[in-house]
C-alpha cells in the first residue's frame, strides 16, 4: 500500500516551488523551467488512467488558475497522463506486468529513471510551448524555447525524482 502523505508532500513541495519560486524567475527568454510534471509523472503506476487524468487535471487547473494561462497548462499536462504507461514500458525496457506495477519506479535505475523523466519533460514542454505558440512562423524559437526549457527543466526533475524514489525505497 502506498503512503498517500508522501505523494501530498511531494505534490505541495512541487506546486509551491513552481508557483513560488520558478515562475518568478527571468532567467533569459530560452529558460522556462518547469518541474510540475513530476507530479504526474511520480503518481503510482498501478492507478487507473482516470485517476491520473484528474490529478494532472486538478494540477492544471491549479496553476492556471494562478498563473493566469488560461488552459495552457491544463491542455499540456492532460496528454502526458495519458501517454505516460507508454513512456515508461519504452523506457524501462520491458512490459509493465501486474504483479510488479507497485515497486516499478523505486525499482528502476537511475538511467532508467532518467530517459523516463527526459522523455516525459521534453514532449510536455513540446506540448506546451506549440499551444503557447500555436503558429509555425517561428518555429526554429519554439524549437530552441523547447530544447533550453527542456534541459534545465530535466535536470530539476530528475534530481526531485531522485529524491522522492529514495524516500519511497526507503519506506519513508
Amino acid at each position: 500500500m502506498y503512503r498517500y502523505r508522501s505523494y501530498v508532500w511531494l505534490f505541495a513541495a512541487v506546486m509551491a516551488m513552481q508557483i513560488l519560486l520558478l515562475d518568478n524567475l527571468s532567467l533569459s527568454m530560452w529558460l522556462r523551467p518547469m518541474i510540475f510534471p513530476a507530479v504526474i509523472l511520480l503518481l503510482p503506476i498501478e492507478w487507473r488512467t482516470v485517476w491520473v487524468l484528474l490529478a494532472a487535471a486538478a494540477t492544471g487547473w491549479i496553476l492556471d488558475g494562478v498563473t493566469g494561462c488560461q488552459g495552457l497548462y491544463t491542455a499540456s499536462l492532460l496528454p502526458l497522463a495519458m501517454v505516460r504507461p507508454a513512456i515508461i514500458r519504452l523506457t524501462a525496457n520491458r512490459g509493465v506486468e501486474q504483479s510488479d506495477q507497485t515497486e516499478l519506479l523505486p525499482s528502476l535505475s537511475r538511467k532508467q529513471l532518467l530517459a523516463y523523466i527526459s522523455v516525459s519533460v521534453v514532449l510536455h514542454h513540446a506540448l506546451f510551448f506549440a499551444l503557447e505558440s500555436m503558429s509555425a512562423t517561428l518555429l526554429w524559437y519554439t524549437v530552441a524555447k523547447i530544447a533550453a526549457g527542456s534541459l534545465l527543466s530535466i535536470l530539476l526533475s530528475w534530481l526531485v525524482a531522485s529524491y522522492f524514489m529514495s524516500k519511497i525505497s526507503a519506506g519513508q
